[in-house]
């Protein structure tokens, strides 16, 4: 059976597009689902115009956080630094290694692109997951897109910053002097960015740029070129 047409005089309209535009996001989606069939058009087209709205206000907001996520993971990261050296430091111990005489702020510095590697992981992890409309296939893979693009942005991201601040580059296979360190760390610190950011708004997405893959392996040529200066 059909519904009953909504009335669709001027009067009508103008009060019911008052009343939804006051109405929460749950509610303008039960709104819908009530004129979605409704053969007459005002009213979906009313309801259709504040969910773009809404959608719209949701993209911005993701815009505005996405801006300051790099600073949620460095400032976190750098708070969870502490925790991972002492981790590590126990593993050590219990594998025979001596206890370090003194710590000092330089000790941390290389598990800090670690710990922050860790935080975004753990951020994305957690947003993924949360995500009700998406299969558990669709959110493995997901996962798997923002490891290896997310992750690897923030920890070398944060590894150049280290090397740019301290003059300390630590390479998986060398730590350059302070000179290299800064110019290999600069162009570090500048492609981890973009791949950061462009993995959230997708501006490009050929090969080269639909992962941080390319970042790990440009880093690692940086590394080997530092590593014939102090040869």
């Amino acid at each position: 059976m059909n519904k009953k047409p909504f009335p669709n005089d001027e009067a009508s309209l103008k009060a019911y597009e008052r009343r939804v535009q006051h109405f929460t996001l749950g509610r303008l989606e039960k709104e819908w689902e009530a004129v979605k069939d409704d053969p007459t058009p005002e009213r979906k087209d009313i309801v259709a115009k504040e969910l773009r709205e809404w959608e719209k206000m949701r993209s911005e907001a993701k815009r505005d956080f996405t801006k300051y996520m790099l600073l949620i993971y460095l400032v976190l990261g750098a708070c969870a630094t502490e925790y991972l050296y002492l981790f590590v430091a126990i593993i050590k111990r219990m594998r025979g290694a001596p206890p370090h005489p003194e710590i000092t702020f330089t000790d941390y510095l290389p598990y800090f692109p670690y710990s922050c590697a860790i935080v975004c992981f753990v951020f994305q992890f957690y947003c993924i997951w949360s995500e009700k409309e998406k299969g558990f296939t669709d959110k493995i893979k997901k996962i798997g897109q923002a490891a290896i693009t997310q992750v690897i942005s923030v920890f070398f991201l944060t590894n150049g910053l280290v090397g740019l601040v301290f003059g300390s580059y630590y390479g998986f296979f060398v730590t350059p002097g302070p000179i290299v360190s800064r110019v290999i760390s600069s162009i570090i610190v500048a492609l981890s960015i973009f791949y950061f950011y462009n993995y959230q708004v997708g501006k490009y997405k050929g090969i080269l740029f639909r992962n941080s893959i390319p970042l790990f392996l440009i880093s690692l040529a940086l590394e080997h070129i530092g590593r014939l200066t102090i040869l």
